[in-house]
């Protein structure tokens, strides 16, 4: 596993490979953005959860906000790494909120959804206006999509 974890002048962390990347911004407690680009070939294992520990230990319920317009691409044991999470973490999870446009991301996210047992916890969007809306009115400062897009890896 060969990535890198840096804090951003923001105070947001990038976990970062040579392919994919995962930013977080946590806009007040108990609320978090995050936002995956590229493809993960599993190079982070669990890390990517992981950085997720210290917000459920101090906020659960959490809100987690995941923006994945950006991603091309899971193999199928991160799929299952996120699965299992999400189906470990559900009563930490306030709930999950993903935005996707792409049709094989957002049957991956389906069946993350699923497989997890999760129900109506996780909500996948294929339009970022309502995605956009719910993370207003969780974290009504947080600056927006379009200010959390960094360049990725």
């Amino acid at each position: 596993m060969s990535f890198k974890r840096e804090t951003l002048e923001d105070g947001s962390v990038r976990l970062s490979s040579e392919r994919c990347s995962f930013t977080y911004h946590r806009p007040r407690p108990g609320v978090v953005f995050m936002r995956i680009v590229g493809t993960d070939k599993g190079e982070f294992g669990t890390a990517p959860m992981d950085e997720l520990r210290e917000d459920i230990s101090r906020y659960a319920p959490i809100e987690l906000f995941i923006e994945m317009d950006e991603v091309t691409g899971a193999n199928l044991p991160v799929q299952e790494a996120w699965t299992a999470w999400f189906s470990t973490h559900r009563p930490a999870l306030k709930s999950v909120s993903i935005l996707t446009r792409s049709k094989f991301m957002h049957f991956t996210a389906e069946v993350v959804k699923f497989f997890s047992r999760t129900g109506e916890l996780i909500r996948v969007y294929l339009e970022p206006r309502p995605f956009e809306e719910a993370l207003q009115r969780a974290a009504p400062d947080f600056p927006g999509l379009e200010a959390a897009r960094k360049p990725g890896p």
